[in-house]
């Protein structure tokens, strides 16, 4: 996510709504299948010795494999944060005269991740197949 610098620049602050596309890189090798409706909103502001501090919500929906049936399970996800991320010039891009922050809400998004999810309705005690069978959870 890159933020204009010019409008930073004018009023100290920026506000974020923004509907972005996480690129599947980011999550091709983890247990998250697909990332839906990705929200931001928030504001960004620079304070006092150029340190830029977020204060954001982010929310979505996370396409999980379920831990039983590893059928597509959607499951909505909503994290706020507000935190000093650092020093002006690490996050300035000097040829797009732009901020990127999108790695410091990605290690927000990520840790919203269930360690696991299960489809509503279905049971391991259900489950059986040519010679065996799930006994009792």
């Amino acid at each position: 996510m890159k933020i204009d610098v010019f409008k930073l620049n004018q009023t100290n602050r920026v506000p974020v709504d923004e509907v972005v596309e996480i690129p599947s890189s980011y999550y091709e090798h983890t247990e998250i299948r697909e990332i839906k409706n990705c929200r931001i909103v928030g504001e960004i502001r620079v304070g006092y010795e150029e340190e830029l501090y977020v204060s954001l919500q982010v929310s979505g929906v996370f396409i999980l494999p379920c831990a039983i049936t590893l059928e597509d399970v959607p499951y909505d996800f909503s994290t706020e944060f507000e935190e000093n991320i650092g020093n002006f010039d690490d996050f300035y891009n000097k040829m797009t005269n732009s901020l990127d922050i999108f790695p410091i809400i990605w290690e927000n998004i990520i840790s919203e991740v269930p360690i696991r999810v299960v489809k509503e309705g279905v049971s391991a005690s259900h489950l059986n197949g040519e010679f065996w069978e799930v006994k009792s959870d």
